[in-house]
């Protein structure tokens, strides 16, 4: 007498494969998705680049090796759904760099990859980082400096 197996023998096997695999085809290549990877003009990977799409799916941040993936969305109800097919446009944002603004076409036969994403440093304008001018009288030694206010 043979032992117990878990695994189908002989024909059976066959006849369970089957119905796997026509599942498998049935669904196209996966969940629709989009995703990358984020990269400065070195190739090094840039972390806590913000990724979003129009129209909207979720937000996301690429990873420490600069990666993201978008594969979901908020309906107007507040529960989470999948992506649809179409035409997305994808903007990427970090500080320092300059913006990126792109198109891409998701098919509904799985996940849409778009090749690495060079982002360009960028130098802030001098007004962009300049403080504000402050009504504050200069501090002598021993005194305390105390804002002028209401003025």
């Amino acid at each position: 007498m043979r032992p117990f197996s878990p695994r189908p023998q002989g024909p059976l096997k066959w006849l369970l494969a089957v119905p796997a695999l026509a599942a498998l085809v049935a669904c196209g290549g996966g969940p629709i998705s989009i995703g990358g990877r984020i990269v400065d003009h070195r190739g090094s990977p840039l972390a806590k680049a913000e990724v979003q799409t129009e129209p909207e799916t979720d937000v996301v941040v690429s990873n420490n090796r600069g990666f993201f993936l978008l594969r979901q969305r908020i309906n107007d109800l507040g529960e989470t759904e999948a992506i649809l097919p179409g035409v997305y446009r994808v903007k990427v944002r970090k500080f320092g760099f300059e913006d990126l603004d792109f198109e891409v076409t998701v098919e509904d036969d799985g996940p849409a990859k778009v090749s690495d994403l060079v982002m360009q440093p960028r130098t802030p304008d001098i007004g962009e980082t300049a403080p504000e001018v402050t009504d504050e009288r200069p501090v002598t030694a021993g005194e305390t400096s105390v804002p002028v206010s209401g003025q």
